[in-house]
């Protein structure tokens, strides 16, 4: 049983369930660094699988669909924007009510645009291929885990990169990472608070609708109601585990999607299903509490 639950196909399926997560958990982590605390990324990740899936459907391409998944995360960063920067809303309201109206928003889209309600599945819904490294046919383990996925999957690596790299070695990052630090200080130093904050909104809407969109097109083609089943809840967790660091929230994201991956392998064998099923959110209640005890040694030393 331990032999086919820590098999290279396992770290592989973790490797690729890590993506959607570490692409919101990204997102999640610009908002979190420049102060605005965003519980709403659930409605932007079934937003965005809808509306890739229908950009895919329109034009028949996965790169269109992507699109459109991340346009549809602009525009729901747009709406929070609105509400909490300008009307100066309560963000976890917004939130809430952002993520309760999306499953309600994507099942009317889904009944008036193709008719049918719960799911759809259609040929002309186009998926992300995977993209086959020869370099990697000889090397052992890591051809098994890191060739064949699809471009999503290659592209959260560079992402996670990128992200840490603008949070911790530019001017741009530096000034997000003071503007949640001290908002006075950065007006008295010219800095305009708001401009940065819906700067890191928008990154938020395109990294989180990228994330969403590669729960329809990283090969199902297909989407069903209630598609993101709480990822955009494990980027913004993650996000707070790893405190805004991008590579300690990809660590964390990593975490949830092997007990993601753990509780597929755990159907194969005598386990009450709803035991399985419950993993990965055990898992997440599990982390989050030994990150809370180690910040609570480290206040009271």
């Amino acid at each position: 049983m331990l032999r086919y639950l820590f098999s290279a196909s396992t770290w592989a399926a973790t490797l690729r369930l890590s993506a959607p997560l570490g692409l919101a958990a990204m997102g999640s982590v610009f908002g979190h660094k420049a102060r605005i605390f965003n519980i709403g990324l659930e409605s932007y990740v079934l937003t965005s699988a809808f509306f890739a899936t229908w950009g895919s459907y329109l034009f028949e391409n996965a790169f269109i669909g992507l699109l459109f998944g991340m346009a549809a995360g602009i525009v729901m960063s747009g709406i929070f924007g609105i509400f909490v920067l300008h009307l100066k809303a309560d963000p976890i309201v917004v939130g809430i009510a952002m993520n309760l109206s999306s499953w309600g928003l994507t099942s009317l889209l889904l009944l008036n645009i193709f008719h049918i309600r719960g799911s759809i599945m259609d040929p002309r819904i186009k998926s992300f291929s995977t993209i086959h490294i020869p370099f990697l046919d000889h090397i052992p383990i890591i051809n098994d885990i890191f060739n064949n996925q699809n471009i999503l999957v290659y592209m959260t690596i560079v992402v996670v990169i990128l992200s840490h790299i603008i949070m911790y070695k530019t001017p741009f990052g530096l000034r997000i990472r003071g503007v949640g630090i001290n908002e006075s200080a950065m007006e008295a130093a010219g800095v305009s608070v708001i401009k940065y904050k819906w700067a890191s909104l928008i990154i938020t809407g395109v990294l989180v609708g990228a994330g969403g969109a590669f729960l329809p097109l990283s090969g199902i083609s297909m989407f069903t109601e209630n598609m993101s089943a709480g990822k955009g809840f494990l980027a913004v967790t993650a996000a707070r585990i790893g405190n805004g660091d991008p590579l300690k929230a990809f660590f964390a994201c990593f975490i949830f999607a092997f007990a993601d991956a753990l509780s597929v392998g755990l159907q194969n064998f005598s386990i009450p299903s709803q035991l399985v099923l419950m993993t990965p959110y055990v898992i997440t209640i599990v982390v989050m509490c030994f990150t809370n005890l180690s910040e609570l040694r480290k206040e009271s030393v």
